[in-house]
């Protein structure tokens, strides 16, 4: 079972490695959009570097709650992609632009895909770590 969670830990570091070089890869374009606090194009650097910060925990801390982190990094980021394909967010009120792109194109399909990967894995992780460390008839 431990290879198994290595390897998990491996591919959901890659996962969010993927995810975070195509955001950086697209935040120039997407400086053009602005909200009264910061664009879209900062937004998604900031996204990148969750993402490689969450890399770098999986990879470094061997504990089921570091899962858990990766999934929810994951689960955020996809969530907001795909609403943002077919329901336009108007965030300005917190001063976020408004996000909408209801265009599916590669880069944005590899970045689903990331993330997906690193929601199950990280799911995996923090489940099979967390049975794994807590002493049976405890919660």
């Amino acid at each position: 079972m431990r290879i198994f969670v290595i390897a998990t830990r491996i591919w959901i570091a890659l996962a969010l490695l993927v995810n975070a070089y195509v955001h950086f890869l697209l935040a120039t374009p997407f400086d053009a959009i602005v909200g009264s606090l910061v664009s879209q194009g900062a937004l998604f650097r900031i996204q990148g570097v969750v993402n490689i910060l969450a890399a770098l925990l999986i990879l470094a801390v061997y504990r089921w709650w570091t899962g858990l982190v990766a999934a929810v990094i994951a689960a955020g980021g996809l969530a907001l992609l795909v609403v943002s394909v077919y329901v336009p967010l108007d965030l300005s009120a917190i001063g976020f632009p408004v996000i909408y792109e209801p265009v599916w194109y590669p880069d944005k399909v590899i970045a689903v895909v990331a993330q997906g990967f690193a929601l199950i894995g990280g799911l995996a992780v923090a489940l099979i770590t967390r049975n794994a460390t807590t002493p049976r008839g405890r919660l």
